[in-house]
């Protein structure tokens, strides 16, 4: 939900107010001190003659930032508190031309919304809207994926699936004569393209860690679409990470972890996946609070996808209870959600079961769920593993609650082949 210019704007002079109020001109004796150099706004730094020295009082800058956080933009509550707390000190010294003129060379006492008049407010007011703080360049970050085949390309506004042949010029919007390794890794460092990438995936945010958060939700989505058994396979395929960010200011690049983990078998973008491709690009670009939580549940269940059943278990948890658990009811909710979308196979007595391992594991009975009493009762009774169960629950209550029916479940390749070695094992 966008906010109105004018609330924009009056959260700015607010925010104005909070900042100055920190800012000091003496150490009161709790401040933190800052000195800079600084000159008329928009001045490079070799142009910047003056030099003072503010204090902050740590508790009001702590207010400051943590107004602009709730009531800034929407990106910005997804930002650490101490680097937003960096960003607004920065602007404060990137900005101070017009609180200079009124405060150098003089005896002031107290803090500085006490004695900058209120048209500077309403200058620097402006300013911060106008900063990356409340109006961000969206940028656009490319992920190498490996175990991933795209047979038709995903464009959408808010993410993009691509084949390497599609990572274009005319697609980054950067100039033909810049050198371009679609096909590897980094795709604009030709004498450092080393690893070959199957697939990309571009992230619009406006800053780095949105752009990691919207890659959970997109990379859990896709975990949706595989079989379990094609989902917890994985091989020893060279698999290898890394993020390259497309700016105004130029290109980030860097090597890191894989985005995803090793497959047996390439997840796939196809035709019919550009349904729900769309839909989520939808939810993530939404500011509506369901569209809020069906995007946390992804990203649970992306940080489940690469671990050990038994530490995946909790996360798979906790993604059912993002997008159905009721703080007094959370038993009962998923149970209900469970039969709802089609797992009548589970009568209530082994939901129920189900559900009260979770509660030991997530209210500290046990630190793994393999040392919980009801594991082993939960396999004694109905001769399956509770944890692939959970799983099989989670990925159909997800799959129903937030993309509705769009997404599907692939076809398991290997359903066949394992029932006839299962049967051949009581022959």
């Amino acid at each position: 939900m966008h906010q109105d210019n004018d609330t924009t704007e009056a959260t700015c002079r607010q925010a104005i107010e909070y900042l100055l109020r920190s800012i000091s001109m003496k150490d009161g004796g709790g401040g933190l001190s800052c000195r800079f150099l600084f000159g008329h706004i928009g001045v490079s730094l070799f142009e910047r003659h003056l030099g003072t020295e503010i204090f902050y009082e740590a508790k009001e800058l702590t207010e400051a930032t943590l107004f602009v956080r709730q009531h800034g933009p929407a990106h910005l509550r997804q930002m650490e508190v101490r680097a937003l707390q960096s960003l607004l000190q920065r602007f404060i010294m990137d900005h101070f031309w017009p609180i200079g003129e009124r405060v150098m060379f003089q005896d002031v006492e107290g803090n500085l919304a006490d004695v900058v008049s209120r048209q500077v407010k309403n200058v620097l007011a402006g300013h911060l809207l106008a900063s990356p703080i409340f109006t961000p360049e969206i940028r656009l970050t490319l992920y190498p994926l490996v175990p991933v085949s795209v047979q038709e390309d995903f464009d959408g506004p808010e993410f993009s699936f691509l084949r390497p042949a599609s990572l274009t010029h005319a697609w980054l919007g950067v100039h033909p004569s810049i050198p371009l390794s679609p096909g590897h890794f980094s795709c604009v460092s030709i004498d450092r393209s080393r690893e070959p990438v199957a697939a990309w995936l571009g992230v619009r945010a406006p800053n780095f860690e949105m752009a990691e958060k919207r890659k959970a939700a997109i990379l859990g989505a896709l975990a949706l679409t595989l079989p379990r058994h094609e989902r917890k396979m994985f091989s020893g395929r060279h698999n290898f990470g890394g993020r390259c960010t497309f700016a105004r200011s130029g290109v980030t690049e860097s090597f890191g972890d894989p985005s995803m983990p090793p497959l047996m078998h390439n997840a796939t973008i196809k035709a019919y996946d550009q349904p729900w491709l769309a839909r989520l690009g939808e939810k993530l670009a939404s500011g509506d609070n369901t569209d809020a939580k069906h995007c946390r549940s992804l990203e649970y269940f992306y940080r489940a996808w690469p671990l050990k059943p038994n530490e995946s278990f909790p996360h798979i948890f906790m993604a059912m209870d993002s997008i159905l658990g009721d703080p007094g009811r959370a038993t009962q909710a998923i149970v209900e959600a469970a039969t709802k979308h089609g797992l009548q196979t589970f009568p209530y007595e082994r939901l129920r079961l189900l559900m009260s391992l979770r509660a030991t594991v997530i209210h500290g009975g046990a630190p793994d769920v393999h040392d919980a009493a009801k594991y082993q009762k939960y396999y004694a009774d109905y001769g399956a593993d509770p944890i692939v169960d959970v799983e099989m629950i989670a990925a159909q209550c997800l799959r129903a609650v937030i993309f509705e029916g769009l997404l599907q479940e692939r076809p398991d390749r290997h359903k066949d082949m394992r029932a006839a070695t299962e049967a051949s094992k009581h022959h």
